[in-house]
């Protein structure tokens, strides 16, 4: 018979890991720099579905799709790098910041298809 009082194998439940703190504050700072981008590129884009007519700031509407390119492009590629190599981080901030940098990267494609379809030639 076993005495129950002999060492045996002790199952311990895992507790999970500790998020980061350095992880976290990466994955804030990208939505830090990525809500700036969004207000840019949503202006940009309704700017471009409710353009003026020809003649009235016909300038204004290509620079902005360029500018919306310069801007959202590199700060959506450094949140979706964050939310995807960040992985110590808070999982909820990964998801945002990978659903963020997406949003962040359709919207100078959808602001050049909007000038290509319904600017003046």
């Amino acid at each position: 018979m076993e005495d129950a009082s002999s060492p045996g194998p002790v199952l311990v439940p895992s507790g999970g890991t500790k998020p980061s703190n350095m992880a976290i504050l990466l994955q804030i700072a990208a939505l830090v720099f990525g809500a700036p981008a969004v207000i840019w590129g949503v202006f940009i884009v309704w700017s471009n579905a409710f353009a003026p007519k020809c003649g009235d700031w016909s300038g204004f509407t290509p620079l902005g799709v360029v500018e919306c390119w310069v801007v959202d492009v590199p700060i959506g590629l450094l949140a979706l790098a964050i939310g995807l190599f960040v992985k110590k981080g808070s999982p909820r901030l990964r998801r945002i910041c990978i659903v963020t940098s997406l949003v962040i990267l359709s919207l100078p494609m959808i602001a050049s298809i909007l000038l290509h379809y319904w600017h003046c030639p």
